[in-house]
């Protein structure tokens, strides 16, 4: 029953009530024709009984027993008992009614008339018991089994017609079903059409004035709120992106010049800490500003998105890891690289290639070698360094996330929330595998071209 939908279970329901109400009628007409069978066989053995009675002083032969009369068709039994139990009627030999204590005492004057059910050669019979004369009764009887055969007969057509309600109702009731959640049905469907294409716009045809109209203009109100709360959310969102995007990009002119000082500073002063700070610190702030406007840029539906093109993946890795090698000096970067082709923006992939090279190179101890493989359209870049912290690992490509070991090193917490969201642009799968103490390992896996 868990499995059936809501419509099968009304269907079912309702011929389990159609049923029940179906056998409760078919029960007590059943009853009702057996009770009726039987009071019309007591009706006509007391019917003969009153004539026997009647015709008896003026005419003893009416209370003979008749030949033969154990037979369906034949007229009923008749016998006169005497108060001591004699039959004083003639009849066939060997063939008598039973004659009891409640027979005599009929005959006797002391009992009132009454109906038994007896078996008397094989048959069953009704008989019925009445007073004849003083001092003896008479017994009619006839064989009953044209009740049970009514009452067969009329059971047969019963459950005839039970099966046929049955099937009836089980038709109807699919209809009646169908035609009951038609309206629910139509707000399922909106209501998946909306999920599935996210658009509170769509609203449902509300007709009608019940429960379920009242139940469809209240999903409208909701579609209605739900589009204005999605609407201030997208006007949000997109004023805070070009908020982002215009501080970031205004923020550049002034780092740029910023930089240029510092240089100036560099070299009229070259052993000066003070600015050798300053340009670390501008170095930042300029990474900062251009991650920032990387993922503004990103994030901004009207933005133009990148030009997608095959290209391989393994010569832009090579030109990563020479940038990397000379910002990285001292980091042994050991490589394994096979022809690959994707499809993809250069310049995306090239920046999240470089964030991974950094990122191995920032948190690998002086001497141990940064890994990096391609095989199988699957790109890896294995450290030596602490590892991730179980904790840790499901946050690492969060924005600004920074784990308590990474905050002591260079860094503001971007560069791998644009790596996933590179991978995210190119439908690659990004990850880490990593144990505490034993290093970690980042890779890219990019689908099949075709």
């Amino acid at each position: 029953m868990r499995r059936l939908g809501l419509r099968g279970r009304i269907a079912v329901f309702f011929v389990l009530a159609m049923t029940v109400a179906l056998a409760g009628m078919g029960v007590a007409a059943y009853v009702v024709v057996g009770h009726e069978l039987d009071s019309a066989v007591d009706l006509g053995l007391r019917r003969q009984a009153t004539r026997i009675v009647r015709q008896y002083p003026v005419e003893p032969s009416v209370a003979a027993m008749p030949d033969s009369c154990q037979y369906l068709t034949a007229p009923s039994c008749v016998q006169v008992v005497a108060a001591d139990g004699t039959i004083e009627s003639a009849g066939e030999p060997g063939f008598t009614l039973p004659v009891d204590a409640g027979t005599q005492a009929v005959a006797a004057g002391t009992a009132p008339a009454f109906f038994t059910d007896i078996t008397l050669d094989g048959h069953r019979m009704r008989m019925y018991t009445t007073a004849l004369a003083p001092g003896s009764a008479v017994q009619v009887a006839q064989r009953s089994e044209t009740v049970d055969t009514g009452l067969r007969r009329v059971g047969i057509a019963l459950l005839a017609a039970a099966a046929a309600g049955t099937l009836l109702a089980a038709g109807l009731g699919l209809i009646l079903a169908r035609r009951a959640l038609a309206p629910v049905v139509t707000l399922t469907e909106a209501a998946e059409r909306v999920a599935r294409t996210r658009d509170p716009q769509q609203h449902i045809a509300v007709s009608g004035a019940d429960e379920v109209a009242r139940l469809g203009a209240t999903v409208n109100t909701m579609l209605d709120e739900l589009d204005a709360a999605l609407t201030a959310e997208r006007d949000a969102r997109a004023a805070q992106r070009r908020l982002i995007a215009d501080t970031s990009h205004e923020l550049r002119t002034p780092l740029t010049a910023l930089r240029m000082n510092i240089d100036l500073l560099r070299r009229t002063e070259p052993a000066s800490e003070t600015t050798a700070a300053l340009r670390v610190q501008a170095e930042e702030l300029s990474g900062l500003v251009t991650d920032l406007i990387d993922l503004a840029r990103a994030d901004d539906p009207a933005a133009q998105r990148e030009t997608l093109e095959d290209l391989r993946l393994d010569t832009l890795v090579e030109e990563c890891l020479s940038t990397a090698g000379r910002h990285w000096p001292t980091v042994d970067f050991r490589t394994q690289l096979e022809p690959t082709t994707v499809r993809g923006a250069a310049a995306r992939l090239s920046r999240a290639v470089t964030n991974l090279l950094d990122n191995a190179a920032k948190f690998s101890p002086s001497g141990e070698p940064v890994r990096v493989r391609l095989t199988d359209r699957r790109l890896t870049v294995r450290d030596a360094g602490p590892g991730i912290p179980a904790a840790d690992a499901p946050h690492v490509f969060d924005r600004f996330y920074r784990s308590p070991t990474a905050r002591t090193t260079p860094g503001h917490g971007l560069g791998l929330a644009i790596v996933a969201q590179v991978a995210e642009l190119h439908g690659a799968r990004v990850g880490v595998d990593s144990v505490p103490g034993d290093g970690a390992e980042f890779f890219l896996a990019f689908p099949d071209l075709s």
